[in-house]
């Protein structure tokens, strides 16, 4: 049967906003790197252009911890913002395609408590990774420098590059692991938050699981999951496990670390286009 102009305008709409929360989420990725480049080249400099010697050791890490703890307040403060970003696009995640389904209803603005407890936790997730980091760096320095390796050694265990194999590419993994699981959650929070209320003013309004990565390897358990229609207070199953909503914090970490999974508004009469 022909798919009505409802279900086509609905299922482009929720296309369209997966496309976006993607590339939003790509753009932050972009961004926590380059501040990695700009910090590991701050390091390498610094390393340099001190005299190799142990007495340097103190000044050679003040130098480091600061260029590290710049690095973190940065991030620190683009991650906050950007999950303030994601929150709004978890809200736009239902309104938007409820529009295009010609749907006009009032929904209440939704609590942001849970906004600022995930801000706080991301912000302790940045500040461990900042000390990591300097944990590291350091301990290289301090072997360097009682001479169990070369200069050139110890600059290839820090990282010549964020590509090599190295500590700062492992910083790097971490803070894009942390970016997309920490933004994309918001994101799912906000838009289940908006499905409950939305479900009041909406009868048989209903959630579907959504793959929508393409970019990163997809895990099996969540392309099985793709297509699955629950109602907005019930949790999908996936891999066995119950989940409110892709990167739902109660779920374990092999099911919900960088998911690209979203969970977006379906109603029987119009969402057929996305089954």
């Amino acid at each position: 049967m022909p798919r009505s102009k409802i279900e086509i305008a609905f299922q482009k709409k929720v296309d369209e906003l997966i496309r976006k929360a993607g590339a939003l989420e790509d753009a932050e990725v972009r961004k926590v790197v380059k501040l990695l480049f700009d910090a590991r080249k701050e390091v390498a400099a610094t390393v340099a252009s001190t005299e190799w010697q142990a007495y340097h050791l103190p000044q050679l890490k003040a130098a480091i911890e600061r260029t590290l703890q710049d690095f973190g307040g940065k991030y620190g403060v683009d991650l906050r913002n950007a999950q303030r970003d994601f929150w709004e696009q978890g809200t736009d995640m239902v309104d938007l395609p409820l529009n295009a389904a010609g749907v006009t209803v009032f929904i209440p603005e939704i609590d942001m408590t849970a906004l600022s407890i995930m801000q706080g936790f991301s912000s302790d997730l940045v500040a461990g990774l900042s000390r990591s980091a300097m944990t590291q760096i350091n301990r290289e320095m301090t072997i360097g420098l009682m001479g169990m390796k070369t200069p050139y050694e110890v600059m290839r265990a820090v990282g010549r590059n964020l590509k090599d194999s190295s500590i700062f590419k492992s910083i790097a993994a971490r803070a894009e692991t942390i970016t997309r699981t920490e933004c994309g959650r918001v994101l799912e929070m906000a838009s289940q938050a908006r499905m409950t209320e939305a479900a009041k003013s909406v009868p048989g309004l209903q959630k579907q699981w959504r793959h929508g990565t393409v970019t990163r390897m997809p895990r099996a358990m969540h392309l099985a999951a793709d297509g699955q229609i629950r109602d907005v207070d019930k949790p999908f199953n996936v891999g066995g496990e119950e989940l409110m909503y892709p990167r739902d914090p109660a779920g374990s970490a092999s099911n919900t670390i960088n998911c690209g999974c979203y969970s977006v508004p379906y109603h029987p009469d119009w969402g057929k286009a996305g089954a």
